[in-house]
C-alpha cells in the first residue's frame, strides 16, 4: 500500500487501496469504474507487468458477447442500464472501439492481446472480429432507428 500512496498523491486513496487489495488477493483483474488518469484503471494498464488486469463494466460485456453468453440485443440493454444508473454519458460505439484498441490494435502491453488470444482459444471462438462485426453492425442499426 505504501509503495502506491506514492502514485496518489494528494488524491483519493481509495485508488491505491483497490490495487494492494487486489494484488493482496492474487486477483487475475480489477473491475472499475474509476476510468480517470491517476485512478486504478490506468494506473494497473501503465504499470508494466502488472499481474492485475483492469477491466471497466464495458470490457466484461464485449467478452460475454464473444462467448455468446449475450446477445447483441442484451449487451446493448445491460451497458444502456448501467449507464442510466451510473449516470455516465457513454455510447457504446466509442466504447467497442476502445475495447477493439486495446485487446486488438494498440494495446498498452503485450499481456492484452495475449489476455484476448488465450481467452479466445480457451472459449473456443475462432473468429472473434467477425463476431465484433455483427455486433456494430447491430449497434449501428439500432442507433439509427432511435
Amino acid at each position: 500500500m505504501e509503495e502506491l500512496r506514492i502514485l496518489f498523491d494528494g488524491g483519493d486513496l481509495g485508488e491505491a487501496c483497490a490495487i494492494a487489495m487486489a494484488k493482496t488477493l492474487g486477483c487475475a483483474c480489477l473491475v472499475t469504474d474509476d476510468i480517470k488518469e491517476r485512478g486504478p484503471y490506468y494506473t494497473l494498464m501503465k504499470t508494466l507487468d502488472s499481474e492485475v488486469i483492469p477491466f471497466t463494466f464495458y470490457e466484461i460485456l464485449f467478452p460475454d458477447y464473444l462467448e455468446a453468453r449475450m446477445s447483441e440485443n442484451e449487451l446493448l440493454e445491460v451497458f444502456d442500464n448501467i449507464c442510466a444508473i451510473s449516470e455516465l454519458p457513454w455510447d457504446i460505439l466509442s466504447k467497442l472501439k476502445l475495447f477493439i484498441k486495446r485487446f486488438w490494435i494498440n494495446p498498452y502491453n503485450k499481456n492484452e492481446v495475449e489476455w484476448m488470444r488465450k481467452f479466445c482459444n480457451n472459449k473456443g471462438i475462432t473468429d472473434p472480429r467477425a463476431r465484433i462485426a455483427v455486433l456494430r453492425d447491430y449497434i449501428n442499426k439500432a442507433i439509427k432507428q432511435e
